[in-house]
């Protein structure tokens, strides 16, 4: 039988946070890039509140912020697309986030390349991983927000970027995976998937939970002891003033580990440029 929860104190280890952090913990999802028009003016905006609401019919919902020029445009229209952006445009991501498309055309200072949509009358963005076109069916104000719930209408995607067979988005180093926000000016990418195990009939299900979190730790302590051994390796042939190249490593320097670089010579590949403008 499970500890009474009403009778045990929270961990130690664990902090108390302000209520408005609970947004931030919800972080980590793929950012989408709302786009939308109104009397022949397009706009397009960063956001990662949102949320899908129903299959059937299928329904998303979008949470804007009152003051934005876009809660405006949406009101009106009465439309939306979602656009998944993919990695090379973390840049334009961010540069979008900081303008008003009140007082600027967002589409004419980034260059970004759009095309015809199918059902609706927003422009859709080129080079995205996916896209998903939405009417409006409901608006909710909720605080010094504003929730929108679409009817989706027309669902499209780069199959570079999203398994059709499995139904989910692909990971990977490659430049075609979506962009996750963290926050702040922070994003990341899927690199790899895990796959949860069930106990099965006949097995004791509170053993077998337990055994696997003790194998997830075990695997995450050799990936720490794996890790820490090349970056040992790593410094010492620095030392040695040999020749390193750290792409062929696939390792990942953390921002703590301090690499005296004075005695060698370290190849990298050359640095992504950033996205370039699109016609």
């Amino acid at each position: 039988m499970a500890d009474d929860p009403f009778l045990q104190f929270a961990p130690e280890d664990t902090e108390v946070r302000p209520n408005a952090e609970a947004s931030r913990l919800l972080m980590g999802g793929p950012v989408v890039l709302v786009t939308t028009t109104w009397r022949g003016t397009p706009n397009v905006m960063p956001l990662s509140w949102y949320t899908p609401l129903s299959s059937d019919p299928a329904l998303i919902g979008i949470s804007v912020e009152q003051s934005r020029h876009t809660a405006e445009m949406i009101s009106h229209s009465q439309e939306f697309a979602l656009n998944f952006p993919k990695r090379p445009y973390v840049h334009h991501v961010q540069y979008l986030g900081g303008l008003s498309g009140e007082g600027i055309d967002k589409f004419e200072a980034t260059q970004w390349s759009t095309f015809t949509p199918t059902s609706i009358t927003s422009p859709l963005l080129a080079g995205c991983a996916g896209w998903i076109e939405c009417q409006v069916v409901e608006v909710t104000p909720l605080g010094d927000h504003v929730l929108f719930v679409g009817e989706v209408v027309a669902v499209r995607i780069d199959p570079a970027s999203y398994d059709e067979d499995l139904r989910q988005w692909r990971f990977g180093e490659q430049d075609d995976r979506v962009l996750h926000f963290l926050g702040g000016n922070r994003y990341s990418s899927l690199y790899h998937a895990i796959e949860a195990r069930l106990p099965r009939d006949f097995e004791a299900p509170e053993r077998i939970l337990r055994e696997r979190v003790e194998e997830e730790l075990e695997l995450s302590r050799e990936a720490r002891e794996r890790r820490e051994e090349r970056v040992e390796a790593l410094r010492e042939e620095v030392r040695r003033g040999n020749v390193v190249d750290v792409d062929d490593l696939e390792l990942d320097l953390a921002d703590d580990d301090v690499l005296d670089l004075s005695k060698g010579a370290i190849l990298r590949p050359p640095e992504e440029p950033e996205a370039p403008e699109r016609d």
